[in-house]
């Protein structure tokens, strides 16, 4: 369905289409509307989250910051011309620096139903990361193994500063510096799983955007984010 992208001046320009994600809530046309940020890639498919109990949304956190806090690039609507009236009015009051995650965290953040981000929220910077994986994991115990969390995860959000969002070409330079380094494993030999699959969703990534324009495979709107996109299995 074509919608209109809300566009705003101010503020920083990566951000400046986010506004219109949360068009979702006035979808009253559905029951249940799931929403994905386009620079996501889809793994599984995640029904499941169509049958959890009736609540106006539900979100991962954002597992990766310090304090609590919602991430909206997963979010999962109930639309009602009530719910939509409180985000349109958060929307019209906003601040300078207030885009589409700081409106819901201020509308919901309190009493959000809330998604396990383990599965349903991994974030390719994770594979990235230097230190330790508990915020992710969700515990002390269980090693870090990129391939086990990959094969797990339902949905990839692409999070990789300084990388430009995944539709954008990158210097050479940029990719080079930024990719996963490889690791030594137990026995002393060289680990580049975790890089090898972190060039391997930026690579199918590309691959999947060029044969959607050609082939239509599926529908997408050309913004930060989809209210409605085909899922499909990775096979």
């Amino acid at each position: 369905m074509p919608i209109e992208v809300q566009h705003r001046q101010s503020g920083d320009p990566t951000w400046a289409d986010s506004y219109t994600k949360l068009l979702a809530f006035n979808q009253t046309q559905y029951d249940r509307v799931l929403s994905l940020d386009s620079d996501s890639t889809v793994l599984q498919h995640m029904d499941e989250l169509f049958l959890l109990p009736p609540c106006p949304v539900a979100m991962p956190r954002a597992y990766w910051l310090d304090k609590p806090y919602l991430s909206s690039q997963l979010v999962l609507i109930q639309p009602s011309v009530e719910e939509f009236k409180r985000v349109k009015d958060a929307i019209d009051a906003a601040a300078h620096s207030d885009f589409d995650m700081e409106i819901v965290n201020n509308l919901y953040g309190k009493d959000c139903m809330i998604i396990p981000h383990r599965r349903y929220n991994l974030l390719t910077g994770e594979f990235r990361s230097k230190g330790q994986h508990i915020t992710y994991i969700g515990n002390e115990y269980e090693p870090w193994d990129p391939e086990k969390m990959l094969k797990e995860a339902k949905f990839l959000h692409f999070s990789d500063w300084p990388m430009p969002k995944p539709w954008l070409p990158a210097p050479d330079n940029t990719r080079s510096d930024v990719q996963p380094k490889c690791d030594t494993d137990s026995q002393g030999q060289e680990d580049c799983r975790a890089r090898d699959l972190w060039l391997g969703f930026y690579s199918e990534f590309k691959e999947r955007r060029q044969a959607s324009r050609h082939e239509h495979s599926y529908r997408s709107i050309c913004a930060n984010n989809v209210l409605l996109e085909y899922l499909r299995h990775r096979t």
